[in-house]
């Protein structure tokens, strides 16, 4: 009966006899392929031609296949710079105070080569132009690219690797190479960790410099508002004794009193001189008598008002007037200190004040510069060669033991 039914269905055609059998049976069909059996013949052939060093071709032909097929272009653009002061005072030492010394200048290119090789900046760089995620496009091959689900670490570790940071000790030149898988983008990556790199060298020295400022504009304001408060003192004292200054005038009053004792002596002198010829009750006796009195009374206030047990006492408010203005002079000269101070501080912080220059910019890549294809290709089996040996020597050696 089967066999009635076979003859009733259509006969298949021998490509989809293929088919089913390669669903049914993949891995039989593999095998009893032409293909499998061809290669299997080269694998036989070359096993037996060449032995265990059919494995260095293999992966020698891999590697090949890898680097001419399948590696993904990395594209470089360079730049070069140096970080100089606004006034270098770098003097190069001799004999042995040269041994372990560092200059300003290599100080701050060691700082600035570590600030590109740190997390600050390969998380700048991706912040600015997303450097992690070109990193992770699926358009390169699986080897060259960084894994897509990589943490933060693995990315600064992907990142140090493909930036290359040289520093020349003699002209303290920093050489920077950027590498990624776009010419444009290398640019723009270069461009931007420049850019960075002038930040961080301004702000280096003007953070300083401006703290520096800041206490110096500080100490101004703090002796100037000194200075007021003794100013304003001295004119309250002046308004309140409606004297200008009492050192004048306690001046101006000894000379009075002065002159008063030197009147009065020459008029005594004079009456003494009448009462020898007339009576004391002569006009011109009595006369020289009320001008001694007056002149006894006037030195008698006058002396008054210079010293006595009264606070209004002129030689009392000469002492206060005299405190005062010595503040107030000192108060003067703090401020004109902390002034000097200050343009002294603005002087060195200008001179402190670090700058990028820049000896050749980034620019656009017209080749791709890695892998270097030729050269891992040979380092690659120069390597296998020296593992397919050693390999061999050690086998050699483990055989004669046994024997």
């Amino acid at each position: 009966m089967s066999q009635v039914v076979d003859k009733m269905l259509p006969e298949k055609s021998p490509i989809q006899r293929k088919l089913n059998k390669f669903k049914r049976k993949p891995l039989q069909f593999v095998k009893d392929s032409k293909a499998y059996d061809n290669a299997q013949k080269g694998m036989d052939y070359t096993w037996a031609k060449f032995g265990s060093f059919a494995l260095v071709l293999l992966v020698s032909a891999l590697v090949v296949f890898y680097y001419g097929v399948m590696a993904s272009p990395r594209y470089v653009s360079e730049t070069q710079f140096v970080v100089k002061q606004a006034s270098s005072s770098d003097v190069p030492m001799l004999g042995l105070a040269a041994l372990g010394s560092v200059s300003p200048s290599m100080r701050d290119a060691l700082i600035l080569q570590k600030y590109i090789q740190s997390r600050e900046m390969a998380m700048a760089l991706d912040a600015a132009v997303s450097l992690k995620a070109h990193y992770q496009r699926n358009d390169w091959d699986s080897f060259s690219k960084l894994a897509n689900n990589s943490s933060t670490e693995q990315y600064i570790e992907y990142y140090q690797n493909h930036i290359a940071i040289n520093h020349d000790e003699m002209s303290d030149v920093l050489y920077v190479e950027v590498q990624t898988f776009d010419a444009q983008y290398s640019l723009t990556v270069a461009s931007t960790l420049l850019q960075l790199s002038e930040q961080f060298i301004n702000n280096l020295g003007a953070k300083m410099a401006q703290e520096q400022m800041a206490y110096a504009q500080k100490e101004v304001e703090r002796s100037y508002k000194v200075l007021s408060k003794n100013q304003n003192t001295l004119i309250n004292f002046q308004d309140k004794f409606e004297l200008y200054n009492p050192e004048q005038k306690s001046g101006a009053l000894a000379n009075a009193i002065n002159g008063l004792e030197s009147q009065i002596i020459n008029q005594q002198t004079e009456l003494k001189s009448l009462l020898a010829f007339m009576r004391n009750d002569a006009p011109e006796v009595v006369a020289k008598k009320i001008r001694v009195d007056a002149l006894k009374a006037q030195l008698a206030e006058e002396t008054n008002r210079l010293t006595n047990h009264d606070k209004q006492s002129l030689n009392k408010i000469n002492v206060s007037f005299n405190e005062i203005k010595l503040n107030t002079e000192l108060a003067m000269d703090l401020y004109k200190s902390s002034l000097v101070s200050l343009e002294s501080v603005r002087a060195e912080a200008y001179k402190k004040l670090k700058h990028l220059l820049v000896i050749e910019y980034p620019a656009l890549a017209q080749e791709d510069k890695y892998p270097a294809r030729l050269h891992s290709i040979i380092t690659w089996f120069v390597c296998l060669l020296l593992m397919y040996f050693i390999g061999r020597l050690l086998l050699s050696i483990v055989k004669e033991h046994k024997e």
